[in-house]
């Protein structure tokens, strides 16, 4: 394993997953989520796991609350915020606007939610929220919350996509295709691949990973993941208890209810056996380990990157039953 002077697992924006559940399964997403989810963490695991977290790293993160779409359970999402401001923890919110139907509602949403001590807004500008969400929403969203916050605590994330998402329209709903008519595959793949900026794990490899060049897995020989995995400066905790690193759906280090645990053993060297492999070897040592002993086979067309290989291989695992502790939400693996 690559050394560092740095600390391992010291986020310094830690998201708390509040459910999976989206209106949206979009093409891009990391964790898979969708409408097929149905699970909300409680009020009072909230608490615990913003409790557990500082507990553990004391004054030194902010945390996002996220999801899934946390505004398709409002009275959660207003708790957490209030819950946060109880224990003194900075904390803002992601939302991809697609609840966003009544711009005098979400302006006293937005209200209520900063009064309750939410500190600031994100929200999400993409062309794959644009699939199933109108702009109009997202822009009545962005308004509402400059409103109630102040244009100074409101980030639009990926901004720079507004001018082109709103020439292709407001009110519409437009699919990834428009995308290829008028540029194109290949740039079209650049495009949505470099410029946004994706991240092949969670659905991106299966559903986009065509429109750009794909690699063997031995491509990847070499490519570790100790940066994502211990060193991550964003990571999650979930409502079923798993603590997820950096951007990697489906992986989970260990259970937070032993935050403090987890943090020890792994500042100590002692990594589950899936995580020790993956930081030390990376995909490629996974791959070379599932090929040889458990039957997995490569992709016939190769893979869009590193996360790609290793999301495939992962959930030939789970149907192995390979790694249980490690490869959760088990859920994930069946939400492609």
């Amino acid at each position: 394993m690559r050394r560092s002077a740095r600390t391992p697992l010291q986020p310094r924006d830690l998201g708390l997953i509040l459910g999976y559940r989206c209106q949206a399964a979009c093409a891009h997403c990391l964790y898979n989520c969708g409408p097929g989810w149905r699970d909300w963490m409680t009020p009072e695991a909230v608490r615990e796991a913003l409790s557990a977290a500082k507990r553990t790293w004391g004054e030194g993160f902010q945390v996002h609350l996220t999801g899934g779409e946390p505004f398709l359970n409002y009275p959660l999402l207003l708790e957490a915020s209030g819950i946060a401001a109880d224990l003194g923890i900075p904390v803002y919110l992601e939302t991809n606007a697609g609840w966003c139907r009544d711009l005098d509602q979400a302006e006293a949403r937005f209200r209520e939610l900063r009064e309750a001590g939410l500190g600031a807004v994100l929200v999400s500008v993409s062309p794959f929220h644009q699939e199933s969400i109108p702009l109009k929403r997202t822009l009545e969203a962005i308004s509402a919350a400059r409103a109630a916050f102040g244009a100074g605590r409101v980030m639009v994330y990926q901004s720079d996509w507004l001018p082109e998402l709103s020439r292709r329209g407001l009110a519409e709903r437009v699919p990834l295709e428009a995308y290829l008519a008028e540029y194109g595959r290949e740039r079209a793949g650049l495009h949505l691949w470099m410029d946004y900026g994706l991240i092949s794990g969670g659905r991106a490899g299966y559903r986009l990973g065509e429109w750009i060049p794909n690699r063997p897995a031995e491509s990847f020989r070499g490519e570790t993941c100790a940066e994502e995995l211990l060193f991550a400066q964003h990571s999650h905790l979930d409502l079923y208890g798993n603590f997820i690193p950096a951007f990697c759906g489906g992986i989970r280090l260990g259970d937070w209810h032993a935050l403090d645990g987890i943090v020890n053993a792994v500042r100590a060297g002692q990594l589950p056996p899936m995580i020790a492999l993956l930081t030390e070897e990376g995909p490629y040592g996974l791959y070379t380990q599932a090929h040889e002993e458990y039957d997995y086979q490569p992709l016939a067309g190769g893979y869009a990157g590193k996360c790609h290989l290793c999301v495939d291989i992962r959930r030939h695992l789970v149907q192995a039953g390979i790694y249980p502790d490690s490869l959760q939400p088990v859920q994930f693996y069946h939400s492609f």
